[in-house]
């Protein structure tokens, strides 16, 4: 498609998206005065200005100007069910009455952790934190307090969070593909978060394994997303890939930490460690777990949590102890939430009619993508599905970069113009409270 096509298509889209918005672009005048840029956080916002919601329900929201959408963005993937279903009602009713948080331990925590490791044996032991961005966070932490060691193995193109230390080679590159350059993703991250951070080539894994063998004195940990998706749009880590850093790894005694925020409870019961076969050292988990509300979890082999973060009175033990708590690790919304979406999950058939209706989504990308002679590539994995436009293949935050954003970011722009809720480039996410009509209403929007 020209840059010419692709430009007036633009301008139609943005004329449909303001017509039927203006109770939004007047609210964005209002938000500015009290938010920063008119949106409590990045993720929200939208050119030429954000959408703002009224009400969600099921597979949908509402926006200001009562319009309803298709979510395909699901508040970013904890609404695996669709938007509060009476399940998850039912359950944080009842846990209202009897609390909200305490700092005190409770039957739910160790309940909800017993279903996680039950599907996850890998994940021996476990603790709670509030985000996935926390969760990450304390993962390496522990990575570092067992190992002994200051660097942390990240690979380009991964999101794992908002903090610091995580905020690096994310979203841009520097450096030759099979040994990037660290940098920053955004001002106020400190030099020392990338002198402490080996960034490694995604989907390469004789470069990768390379550099974890070059630098493994100095390694910590490695951390992976297995579906590589907010800022590369759901690129799968192909498992080759993961298997040799994972051999690699293991050989030096460096821990690999899976982030499984996007893709655990959503790919399989499991996660991508069920799927792929290939076992972390320590994964990180939120979203799904938490039924809609603030819950994370870090967990990991029995010996390296044990070590690092059990309390003890003994001095010998103080070098490797890591410090973890905060105010709302005991969320009893979240832990009851939570147990109530994973216990409809474990339901025979559920997790696979929800996967399903992303095979099916992705399929009819391609085909539809095919007849027209568009060069879209439907990517993804189960209910996560991704598109790319452009000619090349796309395995890594380069070619994402590569490939033809200005036909992407259009074709979102369609979308929600035409009542499909997405951001641009990130990964639509499929749920429980969908149907096949719903898919159909996707394909049908795209193809016009």
């Amino acid at each position: 498609m020209s840059a010419t096509a692709i430009n007036s298509a633009r301008e139609q889209f943005e004329a449909q998206y303001r017509a039927r918005t203006p109770r939004s672009a007047a609210h964005y005048v209002e938000a500015q005065k009290h938010l920063a840029g008119g949106v409590p956080g990045n993720a929200a916002y939208r050119e030429p200005y954000p959408l703002y919601i009224e009400r969600a329900y099921g597979s949908r929201i509402v926006d200001l100007d009562g319009n309803d959408y298709l979510d395909l963005l699901i508040g970013g993937g904890p609404h695996i069910l669709g938007h509060s279903p009476d399940i998850v009602i039912e359950a944080v009713e009842r846990q209202l009455r009897d609390g909200t948080s305490t700092l005190a331990s409770t039957e739910a925590a160790v309940e909800l952790a017993a279903k996680i490791t039950e599907h996850m044996p890998h994940v021996e032991l476990l603790r709670y934190v509030t985000t996935g961005s926390e969760a990450m966070h304390v993962a390496m932490r522990v990575a570092r307090a067992y190992t002994g060691r200051p660097k942390i193995g990240k690979f380009e193109g991964n999101f794992h969070g908002g903090y610091d230390n995580e905020l690096v080679s994310g979203r841009a590159f520097a450096g030759p593909a099979e040994a990037p350059e660290a940098i920053a993703d955004g001002a106020g991250i400190p030099g020392g978060i990338l002198k402490d951070t080996l960034v490694l080539p995604f989907n390469d894994p004789e470069a990768a394994a390379a550099l974890i063998e070059r630098h493994a004195h100095e390694l910590a940990g490695v951390v992976v997303e297995p579906i590589a998706g907010t800022w590369m749009g759901g690129v799968v880590a192909e498992t080759d890939f993961l298997r040799a850093i994972r051999a690699a790894t293991e050989a030096h005694d460096v821990l690999l930490i899976f982030d499984e925020i996007v893709t655990g409870f959503r790919v399989a019961l499991g996660g991508a460690a069920e799927l792929t076969g290939v076992t972390p050292d320590l994964t990180a988990l939120a979203k799904i777990i938490g039924g809609g509300f603030p819950l994370g979890a870090i967990g990991g082999h029995h010996e390296i949590m044990e070590k690092t973060l059990a309390p003890s009175s003994d001095p010998a033990d103080a070098p490797y102890k890591a410090f973890h708590s905060g105010t709302f690790q005991s969320n009893l919304i979240g832990l009851a939430a939570g147990l109530a979406v994973l216990d409809e999950l474990e339901r025979p058939g559920v997790l696979e009619r929800i996967n399903g209706y992303g095979d099916a989504l992705r399929a009819g990308f391609q085909q539809q993508a095919d007849r027209l002679g568009v060069n879209l590539m439907a990517g993804g994995l189960g209910s996560i599905v991704s598109f790319h436009f452009g000619d090349t293949p796309v395995r890594t935050l380069r070619d994402v970069i590569a490939s033809d954003r200005d036909a992407a970011a259009t074709f979102g722009m369609g979308l929600i113009a035409n009542g499909l809720f997405v951001t641009r480039y990130h990964v639509a996410l499929m749920n429980g409270a969908q149907d096949d009509d719903d898919v159909s209403f996707v394909l049908d929007v795209s193809r016009s």
